[in-house]
């Protein structure tokens, strides 16, 4: 970003608070970016409880958030920062804030964004339904866009199983077969 940045093509010109300013809560690089950062008023740091609250972020106009997942199910739910019920992978930070803020946001769009598998390809990110107990960091109802290296999909205003023929659509390949068989299963389709 901070090549956009010193090129112009982040300018935050088109925010409706805190025109023309970048705001962070904190900073982590090289030398190069705390160069730029210092008494730099295009660039601000303000408290977390500001930069991360959704109806801060929701007064800016076409917000796009973007947020990585571990994993979608086939109901739209999204797990982020945990593996397992026991194995944690990382802290839920703005996510969920983020999400919000853009759906507060006028013409706002949230995308959750991840590769079709893990594991060298052996495991499906997309999976039928989270095992008992694994943290669930975004519920159904908030996940709106989902993509994959096979496509994108919309699911906000979507039934369950309409949902589910979306997720799997653009899951891996190989192991769409296996979602549609535990879709069907799970009599997701009500």
């Amino acid at each position: 970003a901070l090549g956009l940045l010193k090129a112009g093509n982040i300018n935050n010109s088109r925010k409706q608070i805190n025109k023309g300013v970048s705001l962070v809560t904190y900073l982590y690089g090289r030398d190069e970016l705390y160069e730029y950062a210092h008494l730099n008023p295009k660039l601000q740091i303000f408290p977390v409880n500001y930069v991360n609250d959704p109806r801060i972020i929701g007064q800016n106009d076409y917000v796009v958030s973007v947020n990585s997942a571990l994993s979608v199910d086939l109901i739209g739910q999204v797990a982020a920062d945990a593996i397992s019920a026991d194995k944690i992978f990382s802290g839920a930070g703005g996510f969920v804030d983020f999400v919000r803020g853009a759906s507060f946001s006028k013409g706002g769009k949230s995308i959750i964004a991840m590769p079709s598998t893990a594991m060298g390809g052996k495991a499906s990110r997309i999976v039928d339904q989270f095992e008992a107990g694994r943290p669930v960091t975004l519920s159904r109802f908030e996940t709106h866009y989902v993509v994959t290296e096979y496509g994108c999909v919309c699911l906000k205003g979507l039934s369950v199983w309409e949902r589910a023929e979306k997720l799997i659509s653009i899951a891996h390949p190989d192991f769409r077969e296996e979602l549609i068989r535990e879709a069907e299963k799970q009599k997701i389709w009500y």
